[in-house]
């Protein structure tokens, strides 16, 4: 009978085949791709396990934020059907403010408007300008140190014609601003949102000073 307790507690601490991974592990593990994303593939990979994540858990407002990241740069990339990508985006948006609201969510939500608004600019931007621009004045408003919020201005300045007062010229601070905030962001945790390197790059690329 003693040999039949000791086998049980041992078989007891052998691991589970299929074990489901803890979701703090499976969440870093997801951010780290969606850090690393670049192919057609990695995209629709990395947003299926954000909405795998979701549905084990709908407490983190991480989750819903990086689906909602995903889904508006495939309609930026032209992935699929645009506007299905912008409204799944604007979905996880609100998804996402159920749970919190914060700098961070609201630079997503102005990256989401812009990508519904991308799909047909010269129609569609006297409706989503305000769409896109409020959520990012609430966001400095909680947070005038987060580049993101300074990036996504500076990108909406820089496409805007130069008769509407867009261009280099007029996103170069935005830039600057930009890249101090960069250097001098502080990441909490490797989940929390670091996203934007890749964005001040190419924008320099296009506006050299």
């Amino acid at each position: 009978m003693q040999n039949v307790v000791v086998l049980f507690i041992l078989l007891m601490q052998l691991p589970v085949q299929g074990q489901v991974t803890p979701p703090a592990k499976t969440l870093e593990s997801a951010v780290s791709q969606f850090n690393q994303l670049s192919k057609t593939a990695s995209y629709q990979q990395v947003y299926a396990q954000f909405e795998q994540l979701y549905m084990a858990d709908k407490t983190n407002w991480l989750i819903p934020y990086y689906a909602s990241l995903v889904k508006a740069r495939m309609c930026l990339l032209k992935m699929g059907d645009r506007d299905q990508q912008a409204n799944a985006a604007l979905l996880w948006i609100a998804r996402a403010k159920s749970v919190q609201i914060n700098d961070e969510i609201y630079c997503a939500e102005s990256m989401a408007n812009t990508a519904k608004m991308s799909v047909n600019p010269a129609l569609r931007w006297l409706s989503y300008e305000d769409k896109i621009k409020t959520p990012l004045e609430l966001a400095k408003k909680i947070n005038p140190n987060n580049p993101r919020v300074y990036l996504l201005e500076a990108n909406i300045q820089y496409k805007l014609p130069t008769l509407f007062g867009g261009g280099c010229k007029a996103s170069k601070s935005l830039i600057q601003k930009a890249e101090r905030c960069l250097s001098q962001q502080s990441i909490a945790t490797p989940v929390s949102p670091s996203w934007g390197l890749q964005s001040l790059v190419d924008l320099k690329k296009a506006c050299p000073f």
